[in-house]
């Protein structure tokens, strides 16, 4: 997350990508109702994404949070101005609001309190990952058959 390779281009996320992001969060409520993500009208949103493989799939939500911190501090993920977890599956973003010029070190930071306290809310408040949008699709490479 600290070079600019982490940066990712904004570009690449399309209108219907932003159209979609307003309607479904990475987070329901207990009731099963998806929790939208907010968005700044002022657009001073960072996002940090976090990557994950098949392995990550089997852990319950709570553990889920666990890696996405654990990823934060190994600055094992991307910063973008949009979220990318609208276009790539298996990666969840979070929402970092900037008030102020931040680095990437003050933004991984944040993003990591963050992930906390989605965390605390799973473990108090039954809040649950949308582990249906998560892991939509299949991250497997699917084997080819050959007739012969």
């Amino acid at each position: 997350m600290g070079n600019t390779v982490s940066a990712i281009d904004s570009s690449r996320v399309t209108r219907k990508a932003k159209k979609r992001a307003r309607n479904r969060g990475m987070f329901n409520y207990p009731n099963g109702r998806n929790i939208q993500e907010e968005y700044s009208p002022s657009g001073a949103n960072q996002w940090v994404t976090v990557f994950f493989n098949w392995a990550d799939h089997k852990y319950n939500d709570e553990e889920l949070m666990d890696l996405v911190v654990a990823r934060i501090n190994a600055r094992d993920g991307i910063i973008s101005s949009e979220p990318v977890h609208h276009d790539i599956k298996w990666c969840l973003s979070l929402r970092v609001p900037v008030y102020w010029n931040p680095s990437d070190i003050s933004i991984a930071g944040t993003a990591k309190v963050i992930a906390q306290w989605h965390q605390s809310e799973m473990r108090h408040a039954g809040v649950k990952i949308n582990r249906k949008y998560l892991f939509r699709g299949s991250n497997r490479r699917k084997k080819c058959h050959f007739v012969r």
